[in-house]
């Protein structure tokens, strides 16, 4: 599709490790992070924030024809779950009005369907300069992730969120190490279901902010997602990439059985220019599934030699 070509017969985890090398030309992120002068402690360090990846300058066709593959490959258009019976729905949160975007989709989600419980999980993360215009109009005030994902909460179910707010503006933040844990109960909210909000630490703070698997496992052990059903809710184009995060994370080691969900990419693209999910961003999202791929293939096959 993207002017490679796939040997025949080696196993798919040879073949996701040729693609992984194919790739890597796609890894915007992380040459900013390599282009730093010093070292970096955070996956969105020196530029390298999904929303900063810069344009690519080519001719407008070959553009169309990224974004064209992209669609082919599930990574642009919404994607709705089969399931209508939930034990728990999980959204993690993200950066400038992912957020928000996030819980809004979850809301149309619940309708029609029951859900038992709905967790929202946060990285540990101070929010970068980058970010400020989104908090302006999302959050004003706001210092951090777990910030913008409880204003979200307020935002999008009705949730009573005086008390975390008045907590966080009073707290010392600890950015990459802070664990919050809130339980708010059915009747607290618009959608009449326990809802849970959650900060993630990172498991390494002096290097890296707390990734997503980091987050799923978080919020399933908090929580007490084991062997339970759950949906997953976020957005493209990274709705496989997350998908396959899961079942890493939260099917093979804890059973959790989970479906996913996430609103198109045309949410994003209606925002400012910044957050419009362009075809360099869509290619650094075909690497990530990629290597998600790779390593839930690698993990599988761990379990099966153990086993």
């Amino acid at each position: 599709m993207f002017g490679g070509a796939m040997p025949r017969g080696p196993s798919l985890a040879s073949r996701l490790t040729l693609l992984d090398e194919f790739s890597a030309v796609w890894d915007y992120r992380g040459r900013a992070r390599s282009g730093a002068a010093g070292p970096v402690h955070s996956q969105d360090a020196a530029g390298a924030a999904r929303w900063l990846i810069p344009r690519l300058n080519l001719p407008a066709a070959r553009l169309e024809k990224i974004t064209t593959l992209a669609g082919e490959l599930g990574l642009t258009d919404e994607s709705r779950p089969a399931g209508t019976d939930f034990d728990h729905m999980l959204v993690i949160g993200g950066g400038r009005y992912t957020n928000l975007l996030r819980v809004r989709y979850a809301r149309e989600m619940a309708a029609g369907r029951r859900v038992g419980h709905l967790v929202l999980a946060a990285a540990s993360r101070r929010l970068l300069d980058s970010e400020q215009d989104a908090v302006a109009a999302c959050a004003s005030g706001a210092r951090t992730e777990f910030d913008l994902l409880v204003a979200a909460a307020g935002d999008a179910l009705g949730l009573d969120i005086r008390d975390v707010a008045k907590h966080a503006r009073q707290r010392v933040d600890r950015p990459q190490r802070d664990r919050t844990v809130w339980r708010f109960p059915s009747n607290s909210n618009d959608l009449g279901v326990p809802i849970t909000l959650l900060e993630t630490p990172s498991p390494d703070p002096d290097n890296r902010r707390a990734n997503s698997g980091d987050s799923y496992t978080f919020a399933a052990r908090t929580a007490g997602m084991h062997r339970s059903t759950c949906l997953l809710v976020t957005g493209q184009p990274v709705v496989r990439y997350l998908h396959f995060e899961a079942l890493r994370t939260l099917t093979l080691p804890l059973g959790i059985r989970v479906e996913s969900a996430g609103f198109g990419v045309d949410r994003y693209n209606r925002l400012t220019e910044t957050d419009q999910r362009h075809p360099a961003k869509l290619l650094q999202e075909v690497r990530s599934t990629i290597r998600s791929a790779r390593a839930l293939i690698e993990r599988i096959e761990g379990v099966a030699c153990r086993g």
